[in-house]
């Protein structure tokens, strides 16, 4: 072969392979950049929602008025479950953090028993009440003056929320513990949880806890990391002899897992972590890594191959009620329907890819939560024409359907669901199904999403 054409295949192969290797890099950069903003922001919001209820229990020891100290109490309440939603958004599952979640869920818990107790008798706090939110306002100020100035620490050095999710996976396998007490962010948190040690306690009758939800889904025998692998092939029909899929780790918490990792030889930045769940092999999430950088699909055929994952894994007649599209990425909610009842508690989320149709992202928390299969569909006490009776006369009532919901403290609600406008908004409404209540209201756009 003239040696011309060598060097030039050899300069245009390198080229190539330039290119690929540059592209990934910058995918891999990006990917890393939304997860380090989604990290920062979620423990911008836990500073802020501790500091807002330590400042709630303040005004409330100070108020001498029933309905203040109600409104209190709720805001409260309200900033204690935010608070925990962002806490568990970090990644910190490597940690002892016990003593401040438990913390602000005895905060959620006895401000919800609180406000139901003094409304039953139409009084204010009586001392034994006042004494217990004195002890937590005391202990909810030494968390939040502690995340500020650990945020303002964090600003200021930089730091990555990354370096700890890395260490925290190589913990989880036994190695890298050194590094993980070493880590500014997570001795941040160590110094939080044992200064709240040196803080009395409070002692409140009942389970502070017993307000969050225990999965019932989670139906089956203990599998083990083999048959992990197996179902995650299967989930994803990972036939190829290009993808291989690995073990990293064992997840805690509310749905004990194995996360697997299935990398493609081809594409090495083509990753996808999957958590699959100890007791009964149920695919929990999965999480895609690279930017998709154009939209191809119509959202007809991205909806396509999101129903066809469900069906071929075999969940039930899912309804579709929201789709979303952002950074070329479309999120498809589905829910569950058994008896004409639309379960919203049982929701599952399917991403896809609209460059190539791939299942970029699944969640399934919410119906592995909530999906009883012992459980047998409630009857509603109340007719649609009952409920009617109840709508707001300027309301255009479009269509009346059973739907399950939660409520703020995860119990099962069954409701009708009224959709209709108000002028150009769109909105449902849920009226309680058993008692005309009207439990919640949400404003949607056109695709069925919420709008905030």
């Amino acid at each position: 072969m003239n040696k011309k054409l060598v060097v030039s295949l050899f300069v245009i192969g390198l080229g190539i392979a330039l290119v690929w290797g540059i592209t990934q890099y910058q995918a891999r950069q990006q990917w890393e950049i939304n997860a380090e903003n989604q990290y920062q922001r979620a423990f911008a919001d836990l500073a802020t929602h501790m500091d807002h209820m330590e400042a709630g229990l303040t005004k409330l020891l100070v108020s001498g008025s029933f309905l203040n100290s109600i409104r209190m109490m709720s805001d409260i309440w309200r900033e204690a479950n935010l608070a925990q939603t962002s806490l568990g958004q970090l990644p910190l599952t490597s940690l002892d953090l016990s003593r401040t979640k438990m913390l602000i869920a005895k905060v959620n818990s006895y401000c919800f028993k609180t406000i139901q107790n003094r409304l039953l008798k139409g009084q204010k706090l009586n001392e034994g009440e006042w004494k217990n939110f004195k002890k937590f306002q005391a202990q909810v100020r030494v968390a939040a003056n502690h995340l500020m100035d650990s945020q303002k620490k964090f600003l200021s050095s930089q730091t990555k929320w990354l370096d700890v999710d890395r260490i925290g996976a190589m913990a989880n396998t036994g190695l890298a513990t050194a590094d993980l007490q070493n880590n500014e962010v997570a001795k941040s948190f160590i110094m939080l949880e044992d200064g709240l040690k040196r803080i009395p306690d409070v002692n409140v009758a009942g389970d502070p806890l017993n307000y969050v939800p225990k999965p019932t889904g989670l139906i089956g025998k203990k599998i083990n990391i083999q048959t992990a692998k197996k179902i995650a092939r299967q989930f994803l029909d990972v036939s190829t002899k290009n993808k291989e899929v690995k073990y990293e780790r064992k997840i805690n918490g509310g749905f004990p897992s194995y996360m697997l990792l299935i990398t493609d030889k081809m594409n090495s930045k083509n990753d996808q972590r999957l958590s699959i769940s100890r007791k009964g092999g149920h695919v929990v999430w999965i999480l895609g890594n690279r930017l998709v950088r154009e939209s191809k699909l119509s959202l007809e055929k991205a909806k396509t191959k999101a129903m066809a994952l469900l069906k071929q894994n075999g969940y039930p007649q899912m309804k579709l009620v929201a789709t979303e599209k952002a950074y070329n990425i479309t999120t498809f909610t589905f829910v569950p329907i058994r008896k004409n009842i639309c379960y919203y508690t049982e929701m599952i989320k399917v991403q896809v890819a609209m460059d190539n149709g791939q299942i970029w992202g699944f969640d399934a928390s919410s119906y592995l939560t909530f999906f009883n299969n012992k459980a047998t569909p409630s009857k509603p006490k109340l007719s649609r024409e009952q409920i009617r009776k109840n709508i707001n006369d300027h309301f255009k009532v479009k269509r009346i359907r059973l739907a399950e919901v939660i409520d703020e403290m995860y119990n099962k609600v069954l409701c009708y669901e009224v959709e209709g406008t108000m002028e150009k908004d769109r909105f449902l409404i849920y009226y309680n199904a058993n008692n005309g209540r009207e439990e919640k209201i949400r404003q949607i756009d056109r695709y069925g999403n919420e709008v905030i």
